[in-house]
């Protein structure tokens, strides 16, 4: 029994070690650089201006939809091999080509080099099974370095909150959500809040209402937009007079159903236009089902920024809205 018991104090003191030498490692790596949005891909570039490239191009770099022009889902930068900055680029790629792997394999890795940087390797026997991989994986490999990006995002946000907006949204609709500093309050009533942030030539906001859970089509598609239609039409307003804020009918938003923290919630990604007006953008719309309170809380982010790139601000107002959950009290 006591040969057993120091037997049983050594593995622990072996595993505290292990994880005490683990925080280490992950506090002594620099902070995971680049931009949001960037995948470094390290591949040959023999491979790079083939079909393996071709593949990963494809998949990767296809246009977003829900943006008014084409911008692609990630910038991809080619490398031949990993060294100073691009080693601790937040987003990697590795294709690796070896006789040893017996078929392709998708290999994450996180914190390789940096703090908050993931690693994705794909490992195949040939060229051939590469692009077999990618096309297995492709969806996988999107989704991961979209979290990753989102984290980043929200981990920035979670630094730099208003707990005065907290509070509010709080107060007024039982959720929590981080609205950050560089928001501003623009618009508060009983049944609405909008915070925008406003720069030299460019507009974002986030705006948030609630409506009593009655039956699921309240969450159809259609349902959804025609709501968001009412509140923008009563409260975001411009010129000239009699031009409000609405979904663009032409073009169907992406929708996107998931369960977050057992809560249900769906995602619209579509463009928005004023209506009697002459401006618009891409908008993101979350609704979120609180089911202990018999309510759904919807969180709308959009942005104006005429002849500019979007895609990464759409993206910040994704990670905003995806920390609203409903508030525990």
């Amino acid at each position: 029994m006591k040969t057993r018991s120091l037997f049983q104090v050594f593995i622990c003191i072996l595993l505290g070690w292990g994880m005490i030498s683990c925080n280490l490692e992950k506090k002594t790596l620099p902070e995971a650089r680049g931009k949001q949005g960037e995948v470094v891909v390290v591949i040959n570039r023999d491979l790079w201006t083939g079909a393996t490239g071709d593949s990963i191009r494809r998949y990767l770099a296809y246009h977003v939809v829900g943006l008014p022009y084409g911008e692609p889902m990630f910038s991809l930068l080619q490398q031949d091999a990993l060294s100073g900055f691009t080693q601790q680029v937040r987003n990697i790629l590795m294709i690796t080509i070896d006789p040893g792997y017996e078929s392709g394999m998708l290999i994450p890795k996180t914190n390789a080099y940096a703090r908050n940087q993931l690693v994705l390797n794909v490992g195949a026997p040939s060229a051939d099974s590469v692009v077999a991989c990618i096309d297995r994986y492709k969806d996988v490999i999107v989704a991961k370095f979209l979290e990753n990006d989102r984290n980043s995002y929200i981990d920035y946000y979670s630094r730099v909150v208003d707990n005065k907006f907290t509070e509010k949204v709080q107060e007024k609709f039982q959720v929590d959500i981080t609205i950050p500093k560089e928001y501003s309050l623009d618009v508060d009533k009983d049944d609405f809040l909008c915070f925008a942030r406003e720069e030299r030539d460019m507009s974002m906001g986030i705006l948030l209402w609630k409506e009593p859970y009655v039956s699921k089509e309240q969450l159809d598609t259609e349902q959804l937009i025609m709501k968001m239609n009412s509140m923008t039409k009563k409260y975001i307003t411009g010129d000239p007079p009699g031009s409000y804020m609405a979904d663009e009918p032409m073009v169907s938003p992406v929708v996107k159903r998931y369960m977050k923290k057992e809560v249900y919630c769906v995602q619209l990604n579509g463009l928005w236009q004023m209506e009697n007006g002459f401006m618009g953008g891409p908008y993101v719309n979350v609704s979120i089902v609180d089911e202990k309170r018999g309510q759904i809380v919807t969180g709308m982010g959009y942005v104006f920024f005429p002849r500019k790139e979007k895609r990464d601000y759409v993206r910040q107002l994704e990670a905003i809205l995806y920390t609203m959950v409903p508030s525990v009290n």
